[in-house]
């Protein structure tokens, strides 16, 4: 009977140990998880301000363009810039690069324009 009894202990001390190691685990990956979404979290945040920023800069460049189309009687402008759905976030400089450079190439044709007309 002495061997069932240390069976028995043999037996509870590895249920012991199994759920201390589980717990040891559950607890690390728990801190992990936190730390996984607290970077998520200021991923967004930063994400956030980034297309605040983008918005606000294509917005600018969008007055400019439609004050330098307000002296050309014929022609009008259309609604403000909307952000597209298929956009990808990884190309927003390559974005705003295209942005800049059809500004400019706007405001090099109404001075062109502008010479043709004097």
């Amino acid at each position: 009977m002495t061997s069932a009894a240390m069976r028995y202990k043999e037996i509870i001390g590895l249920a012991r140990g199994a759920e201390e190691n589980l717990r040891t685990w559950e607890l690390a990956r728990a801190d992990e998880l936190e730390h996984v979404l607290a970077d998520a979290h200021q991923a967004v945040a930063a994400a956030k301000e980034r297309e605040a920023q983008t918005i606000e800069r294509v917005n600018r460049w969008w007055r400019m363009a439609e004050d330098n189309v307000s002296r050309l009687s014929w022609l009008e402008t259309g609604a403000g810039p909307e952000p597209s759905p298929s956009a990808r976030g990884a190309y927003l400089d390559r974005y705003l690069e295209e942005v800049r450079a059809a500004y400019q190439d706007l405001v090099q044709a109404i001075l062109k324009l502008g010479w043709r007309s004097r």
